[in-house]
């Protein structure tokens, strides 16, 4: 399910770069900090359950424009999150829910709810993960290739794993998929469904985001804490550079910090929408182009 709908421009830059850093560093195959972390990463995307805490904020030239925290419960199947965001001053509260094909939205007390016709949910085409999936596989491929030599720069002291690279030091391939994140980010707010959630206070805030061109990424560090094969904590940084629409330069920094607890413990929410007044957003519609 596009959960980016709800999280807006500046939330998905954030989740785009985590992401992306994660599948960068999770499955090299040499060097002992690249093996634990490899192997701690895997049984996250592996198990059954687990529950995910992270705090975010987005600096630009050095000024916080946005932070907040979510709290994600995620099994293969489900998926339920909270989250608080702050733009500018301005504070927003969303829950979602995915429950067996069911999608709802939550957005500061306004409910919506998601109508995807005939097209089955994402949890009922979804392969079961597992180390011999032919997912797991072609990401170890894909990563392998965006990594490089980036392999032979972490740094394990005890159960700190690390790394932290600048300027030439990040692999082309990888400076080139952070970038495109960040510039189709941009595009976000224009899908017409994403209209629909919020309200006109929070969309003003995000305007004043600045909409980049010509990125660069600066730099990229990541430290993270592995209890033998379990990861406990992630924090990833990444720094990038580009122009506005007026040719100003700006610096902009993203912040993660997540927290993994409750692996295989973890239920995932479903939000009651019982007596509510609920929203219908029409996701196929979006799909044709309209």
């Amino acid at each position: 399910m596009k959960k980016k709908r709800l999280k807006t421009v500046a939330v998905s830059a954030a989740a785009g770069c985590f992401l992306l850093s994660l599948s960068a560093t999770a499955f090299a195959a040499t060097g002992s900090g690249y093996e634990n972390y490899r192997d701690a990463v895997k049984s996250i995307v592996l198990a059954e359950n687990e529950t995910v805490s992270a705090q975010f904020e987005v600096k630009d030239n050095g000024s916080v424009i946005l932070s907040g925290d979510t709290v994600e419960k995620l099994s293969q199947e489900n998926k339920s999150s909270q989250s608080n965001i702050t733009v500018d001053g301005v504070k927003k509260t969303y829950e979602t829910s995915e429950n067996n094909g069911t999608y709802v939205i939550n957005a500061d007390g306004k409910y919506y709810s998601v109508n995807r016709g005939d097209k089955k949910s994402d949890s009922d085409k979804k392969e079961k993960l597992s180390e011999s999936s032919s997912t797991v596989k072609l990401a170890e491929m894909i990563t392998d290739t965006l990594v490089g030599d980036v392999k032979n720069q972490f740094v394990k002291d005890g159960q700190t794993i690390s790394v932290n690279l600048e300027g030439a030091q990040i692999p082309e391939l990888a400076k080139l998929a952070i970038s495109t994140a960040a510039e189709n980010s941009n595009s976000i707010e224009k899908h017409k469904n994403g209209d629909k959630i919020g309200s006109d206070e929070m969309k003003a805030a995000f305007d004043k985001i600045p909409k980049l061109s010509d990125i660069d990424v600066k730099a990229i560090s990541m430290t993270a804490t592995v209890d033998g094969s379990t990861l406990k904590d992630n924090k990833i940084t990444v720094t990038i550079t580009g122009k506005d629409a007026s040719g100003a330069s700006h610096e902009v920094s993203v912040a993660l910090t997540a927290k993994i607890t409750d692996l295989g413990n973890t239920k995932v929410d479903t939000i009651d929408t019982t007596g509510k007044e609920v929203t219908t957003i029409d996701w196929t519609k979006n799909h044709r182009g309209e």
